[in-house]
């Protein structure tokens, strides 16, 4: 378990969670009620809402998220027919590959598949989009968050969408090097495109497994001035409260952001 003093080792830690956690935070997630309505269910709702009025497509998206999650993909997919997802490490690439091809001994996010299949009133359309789902995502792809490039951008071509879910708190030892997290993630995107973004507001830690991850507390503020400095101009901004006292982690909000890539810095 990492201590609150001990380094982050360029936030690297946090992204090597261990394949055995990987199914620890997938209870974690479905075990408490509390929980799975606001780090599952309020983003699932939130996008689906936003992503329901049209503006927001094109030909392709790239999703860099923290450890094994596919969840955030479900209520922002459909308009994009290539997918690209990108991970910090092999064993969430293996997950995500054993998730990709079905194979059963898979993660299984069936509570979002059913909650996605609530929302649109329709169970058997769900079962059809999680298969489609799987089908446009073309590549899936280890990136370094310490090189100047995530990725190479001779094999990556810039998309019309980046998702990003509670990665860059995750990466992050500072404000600065959010900031410069950040301008990575952004190169990945086309200017006017979309930047869809999830996270936490003011929380340190999350323990899944017994493990303590630590992440970087950042402001409503902050988050703010970070994209509109970065060339960003905000379309959609929602924050929720957290709903209960855990242990298990402590941020004040989980905010949803889609704001327009406007111009290039």
């Amino acid at each position: 378990m990492l201590s609150a003093s001990e380094p982050r080792d360029e936030g690297l830690k946090q992204c090597k969670m261990a394949p055995t956690n990987h199914s620890a935070l997938l209870c974690f997630l479905e075990q408490d009620s509390l929980f799975l309505e606001q780090a599952v269910k309020y983003p699932l709702r939130t996008l689906y809402t936003e992503f329901a009025s049209g503006y927001i497509k094109g030909e392709s998206l790239i999703d860099v998220s923290i450890g094994p999650l596919i969840f955030p993909l479900f209520p922002v997919f459909e308009p994009f027919r290539e997918i690209i997802v990108l991970k910090f490490n092999d064993d969430c690439i293996k997950e995500l590959d054993k998730w990709r091809t079905s194979d059963p001994g898979a993660c299984d996010w069936s509570h979002a598949v059913e909650f996605m299949a609530e929302l649109e009133g329709n169970s058997a359309v769900w079962t059809h989009k999680e298969e489609q789902l799987k089908g446009r995502i073309k590549h899936l792809l280890k990136c370094d968050v310490s090189a100047e490039n995530l990725v190479d951008e001779r094999t990556v071509p810039k998309a019309d969408c980046l998702l990003t879910a509670w990665i860059l708190e995750t990466i992050s030892q500072d404000e600065t090097s959010y900031c410069n997290n950040f301008k990575k993630m952004s190169a990945l995107l086309k200017l006017g495109g979309h930047l869809v973004l999830i996270g936490d507001i003011q929380g340190s830690f999350f323990i899944v497994g017994g493990h303590k991850y630590h992440i970087l507390p950042i402001g409503e503020e902050f988050l703010r001035k970070t994209l509109e400095d970065e060339g960003y101009s905000i379309v959609f901004y929602s924050a929720v409260g957290r709903n209960a006292e855990k242990q298990t982690t402590n941020y004040e909000k989980i905010v949803c952001i889609i704001a327009r890539k406007v111009r290039e810095r």
